[in-house]
């Protein structure tokens, strides 16, 4: 469902999905719009369901105010995480409640057209799970592994995504769910799910860093994402931490990725055991997930492997705090479950070696978000619907 809604009211929901309940008084002094046409847009958004008058607020003399709120529930949007293991969807409403949620596992190893039928055989699960009617539902968002290698004509190119490159993949979608298709990166994604729903919340400026099979980050400039050109902003892995270092896939030498991701904190582990036992063995037990639980019983070996992966990540954060200053780090991903005392390791890595006397003091926090991408996916369909930059919205009042 496509939304056609005026500039002044796209801005008046905008500020009450930002800010919280407000008065029709506040809302005319927040955005210097006459009180006749805050009332006018307010009761016509209030008809259109997208309003609703809540509590009474406070009053300084004479009648309490009454509070007008979004109706989370007027519309919803579908997040999807391709990912290269699992598939992942829900449903999401503008508060951004995971209304119903679906994964299926893959291996890497499906056809395109294989993983598309997985697509849209969890979207149908997830929404009838729901019971929500397609024509309440805005459209969907896609998160997938960074770089996309986006072309005009939409045709996108993941690093190692089942074997495949230039695959028109929102075509494929849109004709299989019928809806409109938006894609972009996972971390981008998940940055949007933290600005709306997460630790950026309140936060005009923050970067938020994803660890996991890969390393990318999300960049948050002045309350809008920046993709930079080609939407190939923010890939944070592939900055050179160790150099000459370790072949990456990307083919350069030293990245951070080689250092921090999740394969190669498998890797160095196995490695350091088969060097103090002497073999050359491939344990496939020795996960992440497993490393973290040999760390927590007392392993110096694992807890080591651990500890240098955060202090090359957080040399990577420095980085990015010395490149941008934002007012806050959030950090997402399956890296980010490892102890406190590994995380403030990140933490004190990035924060003695940034140069500006203020960003010193910067927080840098764990993402609290499960299913970041999904989430943030569903977002960026709600985002877009509700932007100011689209050329089609109209200057009328």
């Amino acid at each position: 469902m496509k939304l056609t809604l005026d500039i002044n009211s796209t801005k008046i929901i905008n500020l009450i999905r930002e800010e919280g309940a407000l008065s029709r008084v506040e809302i005319c002094e927040k955005l210097d719009i006459p009180q006749s046409t805050v009332t006018r847009l307010t009761n016509k958004l209030m008809k259109l369901n997208m309003l609703r008058e809540g509590q009474q607020g406070h009053s300084s003399g004479g009648r309490r105010p009454v509070m007008l709120e979004v109706n989370e529930n007027c519309f919803y949007a579908l997040g999807i995480e391709m990912g290269r293991s699992a598939i992942k969807a829900a449903l999401i409403n503008l508060n951004g409640d995971l209304l119903s949620f679906r994964m299926k596992v893959t291996y890497g190893d499906e056809s395109i057209q294989e993983v598309v039928s997985y697509v849209k055989e969890i979207v149908q699960d997830v929404k009838t799970q729901a019971d929500i009617h397609q024509t309440r539902v805005l459209g969907v968002g896609v998160g997938l592994p960074g770089p996309l290698d986006e072309t005009e004509d939409h045709r996108i190119s993941p690093p190692n995504f089942y074997g495949e490159k230039d695959i028109p993949l929102k075509h494929l979608l849109e004709e299989a769910l019928e809806l409109p298709v938006t894609l972009d990166n996972d971390a981008n994604v998940a940055t949007l799910a933290e600005k709306w729903f997460g630790e950026g919340v309140g936060y005009k400026d923050f970067t938020y860093v994803m660890t996991d099979i890969g390393i990318g980050c999300g960049l948050m400039i002045n309350g809008s994402l920046y993709r930079g050109l080609q939407g190939e902003a923010g890939e944070l892995g592939h900055m050179s931490i160790a150099f000459p270092g370790e072949l990456c896939h990307c083919g350069n030498y030293g990245c951070l990725e080689t250092l921090s991701s999740i394969p190669a904190i498998e890797r160095t582990y196995q490695k350091m055991l088969n060097y103090e036992s002497g073999s050359n063995e491939q344990n496939e037990e020795n996960t992440f997930e497993n490393i973290l639980k040999e760390a927590e019983s007392g392993s110096a070996l694992a807890q080591k492997v651990v500890d240098q992966a955060a202090q090359h990540l957080g040399v990577g954060i420095a980085n990015l705090i010395n490149l941008f200053a934002p007012h806050k780090v959030i950090i997402g991903g399956t890296f980010s479950q490892v102890n406190a005392f590994t995380f403030d390791k990140i933490r004190s890595t990035a924060l003695s070696r940034v140069i500006g006397k203020r960003v010193k003091d910067i927080p840098i926090v764990k993402s609290k978000i499960d299913e970041a991408v999904v989430l943030g996916a569903g977002a960026l369909v709600i985002n877009q619907e509700f932007s100011l930059t689209e050329g089609s919205k109209s200057s009328q009042v």
